[in-house]
């Protein structure tokens, strides 16, 4: 089918003012926060629709025709997770599901995945309730691709990612059927559990038209801490001690010094330039238990050779710090033209290992690598930055040889931003082919005719 008669019957279905059709808008939606190469392929529309009934229509057509359809919400991921494989796909924007309505009495939330997750958080907040993921994004991204890639966040160390917080999906099929799964029961063992199927299956299974979330109440206060150490391991030793200390850190994140330097220059954050690593810290809870968390995580620091330690006197403090933290990327933006990143993840016991083996591979293949992460998951993001096509080569065979370590170690590729297309050529390796097939055998039993995002997650392989 050609481009105008798809446009046509999305103006029929949606109507004439929720389609785009003009090229100029939309070279827009070929972009995303990981983009480096736009595909060649442009799309035949964007469409927004307002009701699951809209987009079950949009998908009953385009099942009807094999029309490849990638749903999107902004553009923030960051795994190549929207990228457009074939022509005469249909862009299936969420942005007018925005809706927020919070229950206090069954501490849940039913929102649209238009809805921003920073809106999210400030609705249940007004209840005096909490929803923890806080991706770093979080101001922006909206809660539909959030749920897509189960998103992850600074508070994932205590808290979880967005997986532990959806109750409840409403997700229109490829062939437009329409399903409820979950909802506002505390337990439901039913059968299998769809919810969860479908969170993290990056587009590539149906449709997200509503969210049932989970929420908790909002703790009593907080209190952030910095520790800075001499070297790496240290700050890996302290990690470890600190998860068996019996303190659970809301939040414990790792920078290196590449990246505390480049933070410092750009936020003037008095962040101790000359420390090899640093820990930033956060507990919550009762305020009458907040100094004795702070103090027995102290003590771990000072035991493992902490040269730098400071608790934030005011909540005004801690925000600064963890702006500052946020800053990071745009930070090392400022280094270099170009840079490979990633979200991989070791065991605890092993963030030693993965720091020293980064660090290693940064001298082995004469490249700038800095490193932060969510240190209390051992999930890291390396920024290997480059410049010139020579640097590039070395950069990809630098992350390249660091997944296959982190693999071999019992880690993962992807702790939080999802496989997309930027890590297919990992998932055999990790998973193993058993389990690959699995995954795309459910795949074709509920999109058989691979309209859903194809090319996300399996590439090739779906037709093997």
């Amino acid at each position: 089918m050609d481009s105008a008669s798809i446009v046509n019957k999305l103006r029929a279905i949606a109507g004439a003012g929720n389609v785009v059709s003009d090229r100029e808008e939309l070279v827009c939606y070929l972009f995303n926060a990981r983009s480096r190469e736009l595909s060649e392929h442009l799309p035949a529309a964007a469409v927004q629709p307002h009701s699951a009934e809209e987009v079950s229509e949009i998908l009953r057509f385009a099942n009807e025709h094999a029309i490849p359809v990638i749903p999107r919400g902004q553009g923030s991921c960051l795994s190549d997770n929207t990228t457009i494989m074939r022509e005469q796909t249909i862009i299936l924007s969420l942005s007018n599901f925005r809706k927020i309505e919070v229950d206090p009495q069954t501490l849940t939330a039913v929102v649209g995945p238009g809805a921003v997750t920073a809106e999210i958080k400030a609705a249940a907040a007004e209840h005096g309730l909490f929803y923890p993921p806080d991706p770093a994004s979080f101001t922006y991204s909206t809660i539909g691709g959030n749920v897509a890639t189960d998103a992850g966040g600074l508070q994932c160390v205590k808290y979880g990612t967005t997986k532990s917080y959806v109750a409840g999906l409403q997700v229109v099929l490829p062939n437009g059927e329409i399903i409820r799964c979950g909802g506002k029961c505390i337990k439901d063992v039913t059968g299998y559990n769809l919810t969860q199927l479908f969170v993290g299956s990056e587009g590539t299974l149906g449709v997200v038209t509503e969210i049932i979330l989970k929420l908790i109440p909002q703790p009593e206060g907080k209190k952030a801490m910095l520790a800075a150490f001499a070297d790496v391991d240290s700050a890996a030793g302290a990690i470890s001690r600190i998860m068996v200390s019996g303190v659970v850190p809301s939040i414990m994140e790792f920078m290196d010094n590449p990246l505390i330097r480049a933070v410092e220059e750009a936020t003037q954050s008095g962040f101790p330039v000359d420390a090899a690593a640093m820990l930033l810290i956060e507990v919550d809870g009762a305020r009458n238990t907040l100094d004795d968390q702070a103090n027995k995580i102290r003590a771990v620091c000072e035991e493992l050779g902490a040269v730098h330690l400071h608790i934030a006197a005011t909540d005004e403090e801690a925000k600064h710090v963890w702006d500052a933290r946020r800053m990071s990327l745009s930070a090392l933006y400022k280094k270099a033209r170009h840079r490979l990143s990633g979200d991989p993840a070791a065991p605890i016991d092993r963030l030693g290992d993965e720091l020293r083996k980064l660090q290693e591979l940064g001298e082995k293949y004469g490249i700038i690598v800095g490193c932060y992460g969510h240190a209390g998951d051992g999930n890291v993001h390396p920024c290997i930055l480059f410049d010139t096509d020579d640097e590039r080569e070395r950069a990809h065979k630098l992350r390249s040889e660091f997944h296959e370590f982190i693999i071999s170690i019992g880690g993962t590729v992807s702790a939080e931003h999802g496989v997309g297309h930027e890590k297919i050529p990992y998932m055999e390796r990790q998973l193993g082919k058993a389990q690959l097939k699995v995954m795309i055998d459910v795949k074709k039993a509920i999109d058989p005719k691979n309209i859903m995002n194809p090319g996300c997650m399996f590439g090739e392989m779906i037709h093997e």
